[in-house]
């Protein structure tokens, strides 16, 4: 009885599977289609759809195909916090001669870095501070917005532009790689969550700005200790909103169905690029505002 009962539950999942593999595309074709989107194959009679599209792929893949397809889901969830976090360990610390404006301080935290007083960093001599504006001073990327207002605002532009450009990469590749789980839903769905990093970095300014109110009164300690982690010198809710914000990314780049190797590679280079080009902004923006040199 009941087995019979979860074959009738079961029937209709079966039957829209058959189904579905009976107009599938050749195999040959789907499986291995590097930046082929769903709408570029011929499903048959009957119209085809994100979902018949990865039903298609991973239905004729045979097992070496699927154990590759579910190996770069691994890789692919590594991605997030990789380019974000683990990759700039101390180089995400920016010394600041004083607190940035709150709007700008959102925006440099939601791309990845944490502006910090200079002298507020705990563990930090004034000798490592040093060391730090001399790497400052000799960099070729940072060191010419040191120059002049004029070049740290045309630098910064500049990043913003190689920004956009590289978030309208990011919005193709997700399209074209077509085969993104949540993206059947919504197709641009690993971009909405680089932009809505905002979010977390505004909760994380909100309790910044809570603490220094605290350090000004006395009851808390003004350094900052730098961490890998963002956050991870903050309260709580900031470290939950961070938390959250991460694993749904885990999730978002998890959820990116049958990633061939040639995807992965230009997944790894375009987050890459998403990454670099989003903290010379902020690295920018930091320097324009509020330069410790």
């Amino acid at each position: 009885m009941a087995f019979s009962f979860s074959l009738q539950l079961l029937l209709p999942l079966l039957v829209t599977v058959t189904s579905a593999q009976s107009t599938c595309p050749d195999g040959d074709e789907i499986i291995y289609s590097p930046f082929r989107p769903w709408f570029s194959f011929d499903y048959g009679p009957e119209p085809g759809d994100c979902w018949k599209a990865a039903i298609c792929t991973l239905g004729q893949a045979d097992p070496a195909r699927n154990q590759q397809f579910a190996a770069t889901a691994l890789v692919m969830g590594l991605l997030p916090m990789v380019f974000r976090d683990i990759a700039w360990p101390e180089r995400r610390v920016v010394l600041v001669s004083s607190p940035l404006p709150t709007l700008a301080e959102v925006v440099v935290r939601a791309l990845g870095l944490e502006p910090v007083v200079k002298g507020g960093v705990a563990g930090w001599s004034d000798e490592d501070s040093e060391r730090w504006v001399d790497w400052l001073r000799n960099s070729s990327i940072a060191g010419a917005a040191l120059r002049s207002r004029f070049r740290a605002m045309v630098l910064a532009f500049a990043s913003l532009f190689a920004l956009l450009a590289s978030y309208a990469g990011l919005a193709l590749v997700e399209i074209y790689s077509k085969r993104t789980a949540l993206g059947c839903v919504y197709p641009i769905i690993a971009l909405t969550w680089c932009l809505v990093s905002v979010i977390p970095a505004a909760i994380h300014v909100l309790f910044e700005s809570f603490r220094r109110r605290g350090v000004k009164k006395g009851s808390e300690s003004g350094d900052t200790r730098a961490s890998a982690v963002q956050g991870g010198d903050q309260q709580w809710p900031v470290q939950i909103s961070w938390g959250i914000y991460y694993i749904i990314g885990t999730l978002v780049y998890t959820s990116i169905m049958a990633v061939t190797p040639l995807e992965l590679f230009v997944w790894v280079v375009i987050m890459a690029v998403v990454s670099g080009t989003g903290k010379m902004l902020a690295l920018y923006i930091c320097l324009m505002l509020r330069s410790p040199a």
